[in-house]
């Protein structure tokens, strides 16, 4: 009988070392979660409506600001990402369209908190039924379709 209540203590050991390192894990995940806008980039995002009319429309000016490690990779590939997450292809086809800020370095690092600069890249994106609008405010650049 001594050998089975060693082998359940040693059985409660492991149990409670595999439990604080799932628990310490989770922690990281929160704590990243929570602080992800300071390490990665964030989206803003902007409504566009029409001018003459005042008529809201679904076109919206998307651009990315972040952190240190925000730079024009990262904020094209947050831009990217989140035209995918917001606009659905299966309800209505899109439009949208990239466009570079070429003033900006590749690598480049918010000054301060407050004031991170101007965005390398910013989108106009929004359903065809805007289609007009998106064509509009994206003047010669390439409007893409999906």
């Amino acid at each position: 009988m001594p050998r089975r209540v060693t082998q359940v203590k040693h059985l409660l050991f492991y149990i409670s070392i595999a439990l604080t390192l799932m628990a310490a894990i989770e922690w990281f995940k929160y704590g990243t979660k929570i602080n992800y806008e300071w390490f990665h980039c964030r989206t803003q995002i902007e409504f566009m409506d029409y001018v003459d009319s005042g008529k809201s429309s679904t076109v919206r000016k998307i651009w990315s600001r972040g952190g240190p490690s925000c730079d024009k990779r990262g904020e094209f590939k947050t831009i990217v990402k989140r035209i995918s997450r917001d606009y659905e292809p299966n309800d209505q086809h899109l439009s949208f369209c990239i466009i570079e800020n070429e003033h900006v370095k590749p690598v480049h690092y918010p000054v301060e908190d407050v004031n991170e600069g101007d965005p390398g890249y910013y989108a106009y994106v929004g359903y065809d039924e805007d289609k007009e609008l998106v064509e509009y405010l994206c003047g010669d650049h390439l409007v893409y379709h999906i």
